[in-house]
């Protein structure tokens, strides 16, 4: 407030507006931070002097310079983290906040599965329940599940059981609170990027003759596992929520049925991580049961608890739970012995049965593993938008990581970064996120192994977690996150959490001075596919003059450009960008040293390219993955310097088309020049009726990069065999896209078109296509 007020009497308007609103932040920061309430009304009246200032000073000046937003203030990040507070229709606030959760009289509201067997609320009394962490004599088999739908959180209790059995950890009982008014609890969860407050009471649901229908433990009669789950049902929206999170750790989902799924390195990072009590993990069967097994009952889409990991010699075992009680109501309340019961609901498995009946694998990594952990939080992705459908929006946020002075990294160190969704609704489900990561500020440098790759990363999952680790090298000290979303709102809050063996501190990427944003699509016509098609150079171009730089003082020019550009598309399109050397040209195919900047491997519905280039002409190619990709497509460039940028027209616009279909056989292989049979060749016969502009493109019709191609035009007037030579391809090529004849003019006449291979003998399929600035160009095969 004290330099707003001296740049006011300097007359330096813009510093006293920015000094006054800066001033408001960080007061009405303390106010909410504060449990005083003196302080917390002084802090106030201070924050509306500070804002009464900045008002009157906007009033007198209108064209007073706008104070950008901080995105990583401390007030920004606690406003974040209090707007989603509201979740599932309840108000959980931060942990450490003055605000009062709902209430603990209002209950989770009841599955459709104990509605149906008459569950009622009951204040349920036990020998342990007001010291609900006197559970040393708690066993993972202790714990039966009564309502099949949260199986999730259940086994999420019993491997917290188990890990707390080994090595005291108090994993998930810790989180229960007693509160001095009698009956009641306070549980705390790490949840929408913060440990949050939810509020209950003893009460939990029973069947009508009073047994709990819960998790519960039996004769052992511990009750914080029932006032546990009460809990997060109630924060997750009632006891039909499926998924899990508890201990507040790192989660991390392996899909064993994927492509990329590494037996070898999984049960390493497992056994390893298991005994050493940094994981715990649960399975998840598929939609389809596979039971090899006529003893072993497994459920589908089930979860189930590991309690247990062992390795001797070439035989790798897991001990299994399945806390559900898969038994009748009658039975269910007429058992009081839990041990031969529990007995059945364990079982050891191989590892190769492991792989056969279940799909999933759910690890939950101790953060204690990382010296360092750094966490911020987001709300409106960068506010780059683009309209996916009539109801979903896909947007996009990007941030710099950068860490301190990793000079001394082993060989394949990871920093694992975690990008959190903050859930409003349990009952919304078609919200998609992804995390790409790559270390350096720049997009993939031109002579990175990477700047042509075909590799496709970042899908997207509709689960509110994606893991993502990202190898660091000796002096990689900058990490850049790109994080994505697609659904339907606009003001989805996230939070990115940054785990490493180095100090970690978050940058928000600079906005550059000049911006366009650009509409297209990729259409049946546009959609050409990665480099290794022959249709690559169908796909969107564009032609990017970058101008000049004149420092007004130094009167230097040819000073590189900050350039940035950003692709975002349909979460099912992976999409890449290169920016290419050239005159602004259409570009065929391209090589490493035609790139000047390349978002580097394909990314589900957002690429990003970025760096400093030159003054001058290039050509900008926008691709998805395959062919078969189409849809919307939006772009976004951001330079430091003035730009231009325009659409380039696709090969034959405005212009007559004629497609031929041949091949080259055993008789009509003829080769080139050189081998005494160049006249066997296919030819075909050109009729132009009046002076015309022509374009050729010859291709094969399945790529081969041992034929090397040429198409010539000859013109048959001479009276020679084949006639005087008009044009050709030029020497011949291998390349992907074919050979092309650029920009023919010819006269009205008769002309032979020959397409050859270098090599004769050679049979293959191929396509020809001829574009004409005038109707009436007629192309037939010359009958032999």
């Amino acid at each position: 407030y004290h330099k707003g007020a001296t740049a006011e009497l300097a007359k330096d308007f813009d510093k006293a507006f920015r000094m006054y609103v800066k001033a408001t932040e960080q007061y009405l920061y303390l106010s909410n931070r504060t449990t005083d309430v003196r302080l917390r009304t002084l802090y106030k009246t201070e924050a509306g002097k500070s804002l009464e200032r900045a008002e009157r000073i906007k009033a007198f000046r209108r064209d007073v310079a706008p104070v950008l937003k901080d995105e990583l203030s401390a007030g920004e990040q606690l406003y974040i983290l209090r707007k989603s507070s509201l979740i599932n229709q309840g108000f959980f606030p931060p942990w450490d906040s003055q605000e009062s959760p709902t209430s603990s009289s209002e209950q989770p509201s009841l599955s459709a599965e104990q509605i149906a067997q008459s569950a009622t609320w009951r204040r349920y009394s036990g020998p342990n329940e007001n010291s609900p962490r006197h559970d040393v004599d708690l066993e993972p088999q202790d714990v039966m599940q009564h309502i099949i739908s949260d199986c999730s959180v259940c086994a999420a209790i019993v491997v917290a059981i188990d890990h707390d059995r080994r090595f005291a950890s108090k994993m998930v009982s810790s989180s229960l609170h007693p509160q001095a008014e009698p009956d009641q609890f306070q549980c705390k969860f790490l949840f929408n990027g913060t440990f949050r407050r939810v509020s209950i009471d003893n009460q939990l649901p029973t069947y009508p003759d009073g047994t709990l229908m819960c998790v519960s433990t039996g004769t052992k009669e511990q009750l914080w596992p029932s006032l546990v789950e009460k809990a997060y049902m109630k924060l997750a929206g009632g006891y039909d929520f499926v998924g899990s999170a508890l201990a507040g750790w790192i989660p991390e989902v392996l899909d064993m049925k994927g492509s990329h799924f590494q037996r070898e390195k999984t049960w390493d990072r497992l056994l390893r991580g298991y005994n050493s009590g940094n994981c715990v993990a649960t399975l998840g069967t598929g939609e389809q049961v596979r039971v090899a097994d006529a003893s072993l009952a497994l459920l589908a889409t089930h979860c189930y608890a590991i309690i247990g990991v062992n390795q001797s010699k070439d035989n790798r075992r897991l001990t299994i739970f399945d806390p559900w009680l898969q038994r009748s109501a009658d039975e269910e309340r007429a058992s009081t012995e839990v041990s031969t019961e529990a007995t059945k609901r364990t079982v050891e498995l191989t590892m190769d049965s492991v792989y056969q009946l279940f799909d999933g694998l759910y690890f939950s990594w101790n953060p204690a593993m990382f010296k360092h952990q750094m966490s911020f939080h987001g709300c409106a992705f960068d506010g780059y938008t683009l309209k996916a459908s009539m109801t979903d929006e896909t947007i996009h946020a990007r941030m710099q990581v950068q860490l301190e002075s990793p000079s001394n990294v082993s060989e394949g160190e990871t920093v694992w970064i975690l990008l959190t969704r903050h859930v409003r609704s349990h009952r919304s489900k078609d919200e998609y996120i992804a995390l790409n990561a790559h270390t350096g500020s720049g997009s993939i440098a031109a002579s990175d192994s990477d700047v042509l790759s075909t590799k496709v990363r970042g899908e997207y999952t509709n689960s509110p977690h994606v893991l993502v680790k990202q190898t660091i090298a000796v002096a990689e000290d900058i990490i850049t996150l790109i994080a994505s979303y697609e659904g339907e709102r606009e003001d989805v809050g996230y939070t990115i959490t940054v785990y490493s063996n180095y100090k970690a501190t978050a940058n928000p990427p600079k906005k550059l001075l000049y911006t366009k944003d650009i509409e297209g699509a990729f259409t049946q016509k546009t959609a050409g596919g990665n480099n290794t098609y022959p249709t690559y150079y169908l796909n969107p171009q564009y032609h990017l003059r970058v101008h000049p730089h004149t420092d007004a003082v130094t009167r230097t020019r040819d000073v590189k450009a900050q350039f940035a550009v950003a692709a975002s598309a349909d979460r099912h399109i992976p999409v890449n960008i290169m920016l290419a050397w050239s005159q602004g040209g259409r570009i065929n195919e391209l090589g490493h040293n035609d790139i000047a900047l390349s978002s580097g491997p394909y990314s589900y519905g957002y690429a990003h390219a970025t760096g400093l280039i030159p003054p001058g002409d290039y050509t900008l190619v926008v691709s998805a993955f395959e062919p078969r990709h189409v849809g919307k497509l939006a772009l976004r460039l951001e330079c430091s310097d003035r730009f231009e940028i325009t659409p380039i027209l696709q090969e034959g616009a405005g212009m007559f088309s004629k497609h031929i279909r041949g091949e080259w056989t055993a008789e009509s292989a003829g080769g080139g020049p050189s081998s005494g049979t160049y006249t066997s060749n296919p030819m075909y016969e050109l009729n132009v009726p009046s002076p015309t502009k022509l374009k050729f493109r010859l291709q094969l019709s399945q790529p081969s990069p041992s034929l090397a191609l040429n198409l010539t035009v000859f013109n048959t007037s001479t009276g020679s065999t084949l006639g005087r030579h008009v044009a050709t391809s030029g020497p011949y090529s291998d390349a992907l896209s074919g050979v092309v004849i650029e920009n023919l003019t010819l006269q009205p006449g008769r002309y032979l078109v020959v397409p050859s291979t270098y090599r004769p003998e050679m049979i293959a399929a191929f396509r020809l296509v001829v574009y004409s600035a005038v109707s009436g160009v007629q192309l037939s095969p010359v009958k032999r």
